[in-house]
């Protein structure tokens, strides 16, 4: 009985703790993986987001930009790293995909993370060229791939924009050629330099090459057209009608056993800061929609995302090893 009694007293006090520690998170800098390059289109809504939580919470909200293997370095970080709150994830579906493409993963996103919110949606992927590749849609540019090899350009194995790309050419019955990069900002340079022709890319890291000219965009993955570029018809309306691909947004996850309260802070931070016009005109500008849901909602979201992407996985026959 009196074990009992003290395990109880014991299991309230260190609730408490918690949740006072939750009231004055965070006390020093943040620091927020992100498993991609600087300049890819999570990496712009990163820094905006840690930007307005800084300037909500008087503390740096740090970048940490950890590129490669897909994403699984830093994923790795995170899970290895204290659950106190101080170190946390910005990451893509990709995220999740590393655990359907690899048949031995270094991480399970169910043991090892837990979901904070779902930052924000898009709903789509641009597909683009290199305004010198003589095709201005997406039927000449399925005429021009079957009469000559044409190559691709994207994060490695596994990822959602590798994938996007394998069901092209599933759908479009082509065979451009993958050639992987360690991350967007390698791809989009990649394709202005011509060194590979066709990249399906993000709005918020593609935009400005767009409407700086240095990129064409023949098509809009999703299955509406993109309301920032109006005039870009869908892959679906190009003539591939049973092409739509729309798995694109940004989470936050935290260490596996980081207290329920500080993710709930968290969370509402970021609620919070999704609502304050700069971040908010930048996600519409990026294409985005903010979402910034509960952790709970977050983590049935994540369910049903794995379940989703394991489907697709299967069809386009996608192997990270």
């Amino acid at each position: 009985m009196w074990a009992t009694t003290a395990l109880a007293v014991f299991s309230l006090a260190m609730a408490a703790t918690a949740a006072s520690a939750a009231d004055t998170y965070p006390q020093r800098p943040v620091r927020v993986v992100l498993p991609a390059g600087a300049g890819s289109g999570p990496d712009v809504l990163a820094r905006a987001l840690a930007a307005q939580l800084e300037r909500q919470t008087g503390k740096p909200f740090v970048i940490d930009n950890r590129a490669g293997a897909n994403g699984i370095i830093g994923a790795e970080i995170v899970a290895r790293s204290a659950a106190d709150g101080y170190t946390v994830m910005h990451a893509s579906p990709g995220f999740l995909l590393n655990t359907l493409g690899y048949s031995k993963p270094s991480y399970d996103v169910r043991r090892d993370f837990v979901a904070v919110t779902n930052v924000a949606s898009g709903s789509g992927y641009l597909l683009l060229v290199n305004p010198v590749l003589a095709v201005r849609s997406v039927a000449e540019l399925m005429v021009l791939a079957k009469s000559r090899p044409l190559n691709y350009a994207s994060p490695p194995a596994g990822n959602t924009l590798h994938l996007a790309s394998e069901m092209f050419n599933l759908r479009a019955g082509v065979r451009l050629q993958h050639v992987p990069y360690k991350g967007g900002s390698d791809a989009f340079t990649a394709l202005m330099n011509n060194d590979v022709q066709v990249v399906i890319a993000p709005p918020a890291g593609a935009l400005p090459y767009v409407q700086s000219g240095r990129l064409r965009a023949l098509a809009f993955t999703g299955s509406r057209r993109l309301s920032l570029m109006p005039e870009v018809p869908t892959v679906a309306e190009s003539g591939l009608p049973d092409y739509i691909v729309d798995f694109t947004w940004n989470g936050w996850f935290a260490p596996a056993a980081t207290p329920p309260a500080i993710v709930v802070r968290l969370q509402r931070e970021i609620q919070q800061a999704v609502a304050a016009p700069p971040l908010r005109d930048l996600l519409q500008r990026a294409g985005f929609a903010a979402v910034a849901d509960t952790p709970a909602a977050f983590d049935i979201f994540v369910k049903a995302e794995l379940q989703r992407y394991a489907a697709v996985v299967r069809e386009a026959r996608i192997r990270a090893e």
